[in-house]
This record gives structure tokens, C-alpha cells and sequence, in this order.
């Protein structure tokens, strides 16, 4: 009996969708577009259900660094992410093996030398950060940067980092810091990152936008309380991509334009990519 291919919907993993799907749509030239020497930070701007979630989750496991609990870089033969682009035979779950082909990116020889695979990440999703209040906002957004944190919770074992930024960030990893060392919280992460591999860092945000629409709807006829909660954002969005030395490149995605609606007047260094711009549209 014939088998009919198996179609994953609605997940934003890019290596379950790879691995355990049969119908595969590749836009993994998104990541030549993304890494062209132009910007230092960008935004890309669509509807909902437009697969932003799935490109920014590809672009991290193509540049990520995959290491071991000491931190040190695992040998090629141990790295997953770099199978999923250039192909090569896996096993899934289940113990049955599965040969993966490669993606239109394996063609770009270059980049996926330098790039695939040689860079920290920070990932972060703001879209469960919502609130009509500062601390509702701040106690949402200390849960998504110490998910941010987990992440690299090997830099604890890390022997050449600091007693003193270890304590730090442990104070970020079990939501312990205050509100404002809370705004620093990208920045001081990819101090560490880029000092550990001393390399910069790339940082994906992903629907950066919804804390602050979600808060606007809230408080329409509350000007100044929704003015702290922008504050907030103004300081922690702007630490990340505008005053942040350690910083390679970094890429926001969400539904509002900054420029449009004033957002965050802060990060004026930060290119938009709109449905009326051509550049990502392909993908």
C-alpha cells in the first residue's frame, strides 16, 4: 500500500520539519539574503501565519555553534544543524534512519563554511510577554530572557568566565534581576557569549511587537502607564541592537513597522523589510 507523505503543519522547528516531514518548501536562501554584508540590525514585517517563527528558527540552527555541557564546540561528526542544510544520513527518534537531501544553501560553498555553525545565538520570542501593567510586562519578560539564558546554561561550567558574571547570570537565569538589569539582559548575554568564543554575537527576536500592541489595546486611555511600558522596551530593545559592541548582526521579526507607528524611536540603526520591499520576499 502506497504511504502518502507526511505534512507537518504549524510547527515553527525547523529540524522537525526536515526530519520528519516529506513535504518541505525550501527558502533556506533567506540565509544568504540575511547574512550580506549590508545592515547591522533588521526587521522583517508580515502578517501572522506567514512562517516567520520557522525562517528565524532556521537561521539559528544554520549559524549556531552546537557544543557540549562544558561549552566546548562538539566535532563535526556529533553536529546535527550542519546535516539538516548540507544533507547527509540521520537517525530519527524512532531508530529508523533517514537520508536527508541537501538544501539550495549547501550550493553557497562559502557561507556555509564561514557561517553554518560558527556563530553564538541568542533566540528570544517575546509573544507570550503581555500585560496592562509594568510588572505584569516585566515578570512575562524576565520568563523569556531566562529562557534565552537556559539556553547557554553551559557558560556556568565555563572556567574563564568571571565568579562575579557567573552570579549575574544566574540572577537572569532564575529570574532574580531587577527591572532595570533586566533591560540589559541581551547585551550582558552576548558579553559572555562573545567573550567565551570569542567571536560577535547574532541575536534573533522574534514578534517583538506583541507586548507592545498587546499593551496599547490595554491602555489606549492609560498615555502614561502605556509610556513605561514602551520605556521598558525602548531600553531593552535598544541594549540589544543599538549600543551593543558584541553585536554581528541582528534580525527582528513582527507585524508593525518601528518607523510607522513610532514604536521605538531608539533603534534608528534598524532597516524594515516590508510586504512592499522585495528583498525577502522570496522566502
Amino acid at each position: 500500500m502506497h504511504t502518502p507523505p507526511q505534512t507537518i503543519l504549524g510547527t515553527d522547528d525547523f529540524s522537525d520539519l526536515v526530519l520528519n516531514g516529506d513535504v518541505f518548501v525550501d527558502k533556506s536562501l533567506l540565509i544568504k539574503e540575511f547574512l550580506q554584508p549590508s545592515n547591522k540590525a533588521c526587521l522583517i514585517t508580515r502578517p501572522r501565519r506567514w512562517g516567520k517563527s520557522l525562517n528565524m528558527n532556521m537561521l539559528k540552527q544554520f549559524l549556531s555553534i552546537e557544543v557540549d555541557a562544558a561549552g566546548q564546540p562538539l566535532p563535526e561528526e556529533k553536529r546535527m544543524n550542519r546535516r539538516l542544510f548540507v544533507g547527509g544520513k540521520v537517525t530519527l527518534h524512532t531508530g529508523q534512519e533517514k537520508q536527508l537531501q541537501p538544501l539550495k544553501i549547501a550550493q553557497e560553498a562559502a557561507i556555509v563554511s564561514e557561517y553554518q555553525g560558527q556563530y553564538p545565538v541568542i533566540s528570544a520570542s517575546l509573544k507570550d510577554i503581555r500585560g496592562s501593567s509594568l510588572p505584569k510586562i516585566t515578570s512575562h519578560a524576565r520568563m523569556a530572557i531566562s529562557e534565552a539564558f537556559r539556553a547557554h546554561k553551559y557558560l556556568l561550567n565555563v572556567q574563564e568566565i568571571a565568579q562575579g558574571d557567573k552570579e549575574e547570570f544566574e540572577a537572569y537565569l532564575y529570574k532574580k534581576t531587577s527591572d532595570e538589569a533586566l533591560t540589559d539582559g541581551f547585551r550582558f548575554l552576548s558579553s559572555l557569549l562573545s567573550e567565551h568564543f570569542q567571536k560577535p554575537v547574532y541575536i534573533l527576536i522574534d514578534e517583538y511587537d506583541t507586548p507592545l500592541y498587546d499593551a496599547y489595546l490595554a491602555l489606549k486611555d492609560q498615555p502614561e502607564q502605556f509610556k513605561e511600558i514602551l520605556k521598558f522596551f525602548r531600553l531593552l530593545m535598544g541594549s540589544a541592537f543599538k549600543t551593543n559592541s558584541y553585536l554581528a548582526k541582528g534580525l527582528m521579526t513582527g507585524i508593525l513597522r518601528i518607523a510607522k507607528a513610532n514604536i521605538l524611536s531608539v533603534l534608528n540603526n534598524v532597516v524594515e523589510f516590508s510586504l512592499l520591499d522585495k528583498r525577502f520576499s522570496p522566502y
